[in-house]
């Protein structure tokens, strides 16, 4: 009766995220449509596998590694929950991605021993940040009136976030994979790109996208 429950409690829970569940064992239990989708492998493939199997990409620079006994596990074998954390992860084509987790431990007494995997793709939001610890662009923290670039040409200083924007626009993302990237509303993200083009004195997000190259740093 129990187990019917569970599998009825966890047929209503509906969320856009990835989720999967897996016992105190490590072996998958259950594979939701988001992770099909985001890892390519079907739920009939990965049922009954070991989580760590399926998912390490062995280059997890995180503070929870991918692997036998893992912090999470550890944690939950105590009761404990584990922070959300970011974890490279391959998918079944071979490539790797930035998936940010959060754990779910079933309440005391509730019969259940499986924990529950809630996670998202965060490829792109990571390596945008991670190209703007490293701009030349700098940052409001350090007022300058403008700089200049390998190239020679002068830009005004942008923000971190106006960085942020005009390597999105380069890669062609809209204002939508922008707010969805950086984790804003569309609005504030259509706000970041007015900001932009109006301090690079451009007309246009395509304008903008050739100053920066022109500039070097794109």
């Amino acid at each position: 009766m129990a187990h019917n429950t569970e599998e009825h409690a966890r047929s209503e829970f509906r969320t856009s995220d990835g989720m999967f569940t897996v016992n105190a064992d490590q072996r998958i239990k259950t594979w939701n449509a988001t992770a099909e989708k985001l890892f390519g492998y079907s739920s009939d493939q990965v049922v009954g596998k070991k989580c760590y199997e399926i998912l390490c990409a062995n280059s997890n620079p995180g503070r929870v590694k991918c692997n036998r006994g893992c912090v999470v596990m550890s944690n939950a074998s105590k009761g404990r929950t584990t922070k959300d954390f970011d974890l490279e992860c391959k998918t079944a084509s071979g490539d790797v991605k930035s998936i940010n987790m959060s754990i779910v431990l079933p309440m005391q007494g509730s019969g259940s021993r499986e924990i529950l995997h809630l996670f998202r793709d965060v490829t792109d939001r990571r390596r945008v940040e991670s190209a703007s610890v490293g701009s030349s662009i700098p940052s409001i923290d350090k007022p300058q009136n403008a700089t200049h670039t390998s190239s020679g040409f002068r830009l005004p200083a942008l923000t971190t976030r106006e960085d942020q924007v005009l390597k999105l626009l380069s890669a062609g993302k809209n204002t939508n994979d922008i707010a969805d990237i950086l984790d804003i509303r569309p609005l504030t993200a259509r706000n970041h790109i007015s900001r932009l083009l109006t301090k690079l004195g451009c007309r246009s997000r395509l304008e903008a996208v050739a100053l920066g190259n022109r500039a070097g740093l794109i």
